[in-house]
């Protein structure tokens, strides 16, 4: 995760940006609108529950016609929760929005979005990556064990986790936000971007194709 703004002029600095100061008044309308718009046709609202947790899933209704597999879909959201080893941080998710869009200035992608006060996290379209993080706790003994390692053996899990020699652990994006993403009071909007330093020429075609599809439909 870094600040956008550092890839933009190097004067904004020394320039207000209005349309990136206000960004958060924005998004948070955009979504609002969407979200309350209970008969619009565009989306469809699906759940996924574990226990007493239940978490909305709100994605497109139209169904793109070629190549889908960069688009996640209620199923595969569900499989990454199902699968997900620290389900306590379910409490800081209501909804899961699912927007088919492809953003991206230059490099840098946007991954996703969360209301804080709302606890939405907005999930758009990427390059397929992984994060790299450490998923430990202490076992009985005080050693470190690592609950996601655990997972590895399943080979279910094969897109979900990865690992190479040492701790570190690679991990799908919406495990990586579920892990650092925490609801508030405030109305504040965090913002994940990722930089790619070499792009896919034929995904990155795909990924603009899909996304101009959806944005010829209305969304």
């Amino acid at each position: 995760m870094f600040d956008i703004k550092e890839y933009f002029d190097n004067d904004y600095k020394t320039r207000e940006r209005r349309d990136i100061v206000n960004i958060d008044d924005d998004i948070t309308h955009d979504i609002t609108s969407l979200l309350s718009s209970r008969f619009d046709s565009l989306y469809r609202r699906d759940r996924y529950k574990h226990e007493n947790t239940v978490i909305e899933i709100i994605h497109p209704s139209l169904q793109y016609p070629g190549n889908n597999s960069l688009l996640l879909n209620p199923d595969r959201v569900r499989y990454l929760l199902s699968f997900y080893p620290a389900k306590e941080d379910f409490a800081n998710i209501d909804k899961i929005v699912l927007r088919p869009r492809f953003i991206e200035v230059g490099s840098i992608e946007l991954v996703s979005l969360y209301l804080r006060r709302k606890r939405i996290l907005v999930l758009y379209l990427f390059h397929p990556h992984f994060y790299r993080m450490k998923y430990g706790e202490r076992d009985e003994a005080g050693e470190e064990s690592d609950r996601a390692e655990i997972l590895m053996h399943d080979r279910l899990t094969d897109d979900t986790v990865r690992s190479e020699n040492g701790s570190d652990i690679y991990v799908h994006p919406l495990w990586y936000l579920l892990s650092i993403v925490r609801g508030s009071d405030d109305d504040s909007v965090d913002k994940f971007f990722v930089k790619k330093d070499t792009l896919n020429d034929r995904m990155y075609g795909v990924l603009n194709d899909t996304s101009l599809y959806y944005s010829r439909h209305g969304y």
